[in-house]
């Protein structure tokens, strides 16, 4: 009789619709000051890690509240990247999520026939400036980890989350993931797929 591993889904259960909804709908809210097109608009992406911590702290062990170990690094003010990991039990084990970012492309309301900085839930379909690229990302990845700390199911990957900070441009440098590379944050994901 082959025995075959409980999947992630089975360990930790679905994630919770109205929670990623409600979470998404503060990030989308954030939309309009996270546009990155210097020098006429720099994104303040602490305005979303804001939502992404006030999740997953409270499970982290920076609180005692639980297993996540938060890391909120900063190369320039209000631009913040975030790093979370959820323990495995084997060392050097690893698997990460790393891309989410914080920031997203302008958007002119008046292109639009809703008002893209805010979500719109028309059933299944979500829409609002971010919600494919990449805020929705960032809110799902955000319920995931906060899945991961609440349930506590016994991995034995870790499970690393990177949300970064100026994704959507390369005219200034030294911000998000480039400086959290050459500082060596993210060694340690080279253990294992990203």
């Amino acid at each position: 009789m082959a025995f075959s591993s409980p999947s992630i889904k089975d360990l930790i259960g679905s994630l919770d619709r109205d929670s990623y909804v409600s979470l998404l709908s503060k990030i989308i809210g954030e939309a309009r000051h996270v546009q990155n097109n210097p020098p006429d608009l720099i994104p303040k992406e602490d305005r979303v890690a804001r939502h992404v911590l006030d999740a997953l702290l409270p499970l982290s062990t920076s609180t005692d509240g639980g297993p996540l170990v938060v890391s909120h690094v900063s190369y320039a003010e209000g631009r913040g990247n975030i790093i979370v990991e959820y323990p495995g039990s084997t060392p050097g084990k690893i698997l990460s999520f790393v891309g989410c970012h914080m920031d997203v492309v302008t958007a002119d309301p008046a292109d639009w026939d809703f008002d893209p900085f805010s979500l719109g839930v028309d059933g299944d379909k979500l829409k609002g400036r971010g919600t494919t690229d990449c805020l929705g990302h960032v809110a799902l990845v955000t319920e995931l980890m906060r899945k991961l700390g609440q349930v506590r199911p016994p991995l034995k990957n870790t499970v690393v989350a990177v949300f970064i900070a100026n994704e959507e441009n390369s005219s200034v440098l030294g911000i998000g993931v480039d400086e959290l590379v050459k500082d060596g944050l993210l060694d340690k994901l080279k253990q294992g797929p990203l």
